[in-house]
């Protein structure tokens, strides 16, 4: 729970910074490291619902159609944290966009760490 108040901390920070209704690469990484602790912690709507935000973000920042290996991640991300409120059609759905993207990025057979 500390590492989540010191998260939203970092995001009270980066949104004073860059603009409250900025759409700004660090306010999305915030807003997806406050979903990846919330997963962590056993929270997992709340975990989506910040992967949803920087995800959201992330796509006005990159373009709505763009793909982008952030995008990829944050799609990955509410694949899992679908995948732990047991709704199997929707993880399935953001696995399967995440890897296409990634596909896209990297290529069909290129072996990559994500």
């Amino acid at each position: 729970r500390k590492a989540i108040t010191y998260k939203e901390q970092a995001l009270q920070m980066r949104r004073s910074i860059h603009g409250e209704n900025t759409a700004h690469p660090d306010i999305a990484a915030s807003y997806n490291n406050l979903g990846s602790a919330w997963c962590d912690i056993g929270d997992y709507r709340k975990a989506v619902s910040y992967h949803e935000q920087s995800l959201s973000m992330k796509r006005r920042i990159f373009g709505e159609s763009s793909t982008h290996p952030d995008i990829a991640k944050s799609l990955s991300n509410l694949g899992n944290a679908s995948t732990h409120l047991g709704d199997q059609r929707t993880s399935l759905r953001y696995y399967e966009q995440s890897l296409q993207m990634e596909r896209s990025i990297y290529g069909e057979n290129t072996a990559h760490p994500d």
